[in-house]
């Protein structure tokens, strides 16, 4: 059962105690798991904007998005980098060109996340292209507002396209009723104050932009890339193209 809905400075409000961290009635988590969102976030804490913002909903969000959703595998393109002078750990390189033993079984994850393009889209599955989930001329989140990423999550509804449906990313691939890509299905059963969580972290991530814009379009359907085998993006540093295995 779904818990109520509150209101996100009363569901999130703080319980410092032995026990955890009060979130709503029935969703109480340790605040280990804080702790270690902020200690994951490939964005540091003191670069996420926390202005009016729980900080508890936040370091929690990060949990939730970084360790539980993997929201960036899909939304950051591409993930990881090699090693070199770009990224936010140059000197590790992308994880899975090691092999397992290279990383510790207690520890974070030693790799070089691809920071400048963090939740920044540009991914291509098949026609659909990931969406930018940082701040543009729309506003964080896709433009959405809590309770419209909540429906998003709960629904499949594409309400990004609904209200700016002139936003060239919304004519890649064929129309559909409900997202096609985004495992909206498997999301829907995480609790209202999880989703709060994880649009708190999502709203407060800094604006990135996508190596992969809707003019290089997806190889094999649209765009520069229509004819291409690869994606169709200069080569950089951090737009490496190809990009790295993921």
């Amino acid at each position: 059962m779904y818990t109520p809905f509150l209101p996100l400075t009363l569901a999130l409000s703080v319980m410092i105690a032995s026990s955890g961290v009060a979130f709503a009635d029935d969703d109480t988590i340790s605040s280990t798991l804080v702790e270690q969102g902020y200690k994951i976030s490939p964005i540091p804490r003191d670069q996420l904007n926390l202005t009016g913002k729980s900080t508890t909903a936040v370091g929690l969000g990060s949990y939730l998005v970084n360790a539980v959703g993997d929201c960036s595998g899909c939304h950051s393109f591409p993930q990881f980098l090699e090693k070199g002078g770009a990224g936010n750990n140059p000197s590790a390189g992308d994880p899975f060109e090691g092999i397992p033993s290279t990383q510790s079984v207690s520890g974070q994850l030693v790799a070089n996340f691809n920071v400048s393009h963090y939740m920044g889209g540009g991914q291509c599955f098949g026609p659909f292209m990931a969406r930018n989930l940082t701040p543009d001329q729309y506003g964080p989140v896709e433009g959405l507002t809590q309770d419209e990423f909540i429906t998003v999550i709960r629904t499949g509804a594409d309400v990004h396209c609904d209200k700016f449906a002139n936003d060239p990313i919304c004519a890649l691939g064929p129309p559909t009723p409900l997202l096609q890509v985004m495992p909206w299905s498997t999301y829907h059963g995480m609790t209202d104050a999880h989703l709060r969580a994880m649009y708190a972290y999502l709203s407060a991530i800094p604006a990135a932009t996508a190596c992969n814009t809707v003019a290089n379009g997806c190889p094999g359907y649209s765009g520069d890339a229509a004819t291409s085998a690869n994606y169709a993006y200069p080569n950089t540093s951090d737009c490496p193209n190809p990009a790295p295995p993921q």
